[in-house]
């Protein structure tokens, strides 16, 4: 690692607001450390769903609080910078906290050494000093080297969808700290470097990605770099990396392409759709009215607990069906995410529930791809199976009956569906 003589600030602001088909507006963060600019900023060029503009430390520091990113869809760090003040460090962590997706890079994981809730946040962190107490040595990084990198779930994750394992001329990282919940994307053998080099994780309510690559030129030009990059930047504000776009199944205004069977009540207000039990504890269940067979499907819910509920999709008759569950389940224990086929009971099951924010907002992810199924919480894959019984069907949410569940609320802000083709 080599520490950057000065830094300057090179700015301009987005005027306007996002739209569907807006470019994403991404803010890069610099300094602290030197780089190869021309090549580096090529990584965001030549794609018409893209925009970038650059912000420099010391400056760039309050670009960091939430208002001053409010003009951006993601933020992006290839910095290595320590210094922030407090308020500084509390306006950062609550802009990702609060939703805003961030993709660190490479040596920006040896930033802000003097604070803990940074490694909190990116996942990780590389020691650019000792810490005696703690017993921990000062990371180790080795120049030059050739690294062969093995793509890790690569239908699953969007970030490495379409890659294949691949070798790299790089920087490699050693004895360097990676939180114990993030989910490995990356990993590679190689002796000069530790096991894991890209990750993701939420914190909060953001999306979080962590790539180690990308010290200078040679791997900027790798193409699978570039690749990850680019993917890494669309996945974070929740644009598809290849193939169709998302569309979207509830409008946030009604009903409209849905359809209520049995006795729950479903309502749409203030943009959020939210289900409930009728009259004496009586189920239900909001189908939409269109097939889907092989697809990715990404929603956004919130639960009144206790709850049991779920994401039916394949659905064409109660007893044909998968169901992504919404509960807590004890015997056995099961929690949401877990995968349920009726007849079958649960053909998976998630049995961390510290995966769920009980009282906040959590996304579920859902791919079907043939017999293969693989459900995803909050960015971690709690499902993987293969099971062909049921090939199409509608997609809906249920309420489930019984008095034990009255005072269960579902609310779904977001539903959106890619086929596969």
């Amino acid at each position: 690692m080599r520490r950057a003589v000065s830094v300057a600030l090179v700015l301009s602001l987005f005027a306007g607001s996002l739209g569907a088909a807006d470019p994403i507006r991404v803010l890069v963060f610099t300094g602290g450390h030197d780089f190869e600019r021309e090549p580096f900023f090529a990584l965001f060029q030549g794609y018409p769903d893209i925009e970038f503009k650059e912000v420099l430390y010391p400056a760039a520091a309050e670009f960091r609080a939430p208002d001053r990113a409010a003009a951006f869809d993601v933020l992006v760090f290839y910095d290595m910078f320590t210094g922030l003040d407090a308020k500084a460090k509390e306006g950062f962590a609550r802009t990702i906290r609060e939703g805003k997706p961030a993709v660190f890079l490479h040596h920006a994981i040896g930033s802000h050494q003097d604070w803990p809730e940074y490694e909190k946040i990116i996942g990780g962190r590389y020691y650019t000093r000792p810490i005696p107490a703690e017993k921990i040595e000062v990371s180790k990084y080795y120049h030059d080297q050739d690294v062969r990198v093995s793509i890790q779930d690569p239908v699953d994750h969007p970030i490495v969808r379409g890659l294949s394992d691949f070798t790299i001329h790089d920087e490699t990282y050693q004895e360097y700290r990676r939180g114990p919940k993030v989910q490995v994307l990356l990993t590679t053998d190689h002796p000069k470097s530790d096991p894991a080099v890209a990750w993701v994780h939420t914190y909060g309510q953001g999306r979080v990605a962590y790539i180690q690559l990308g010290h200078d030129g040679k791997a900027y030009a790798n193409p699978s770099f570039r690749r990850l990059i680019v993917q890494a930047v669309r996945w974070a504000v929740k644009r598809p990396v290849e193939g169709g776009a998302f569309t979207p199944l509830f409008n946030g205004k009604d009903l409209s392409g849905w359809k209520p069977e049995g006795g729950a009540v479903w309502t749409v207000e203030n943009g959020v759709l939210a289900g409930k039990q009728g009259p004496e504890f009586t189920s239900g269940d909001l189908f939409t009215t269109a097939e889907f067979g092989d697809f990715e499907f990404e929603g956004e819910f919130r639960a009144v607990w206790p709850c049991n509920s779920g994401v039916w999709f394949r659905y064409t008759t109660p007893s044909a069906a998968y169901q992504a569950d919404i509960l807590e389940w004890k015997n056995p224990v099961c929690w949401t995410g877990t995968l349920y086929a009726p007849g079958k009971m649960f053909l998976s099951k998630n049995e961390d529930a510290t995966l769920l924010d009980r009282e906040g907002w959590n996304t579920l992810r859902i791919i079907a791809r043939g017999d293969h199924i693989v459900i995803h919480l909050n960015e971690r894959k709690v499902s993987d199976v293969k099971d062909g019984s049921w090939a199409r069907g509608r997609i809906g949410y249920q309420v489930h009956p019984g008095a034990e569940f009255g005072p269960m609320r579902i609310f779904v802000r977001r539903a959106a569906i890619r086929e596969i083709r």
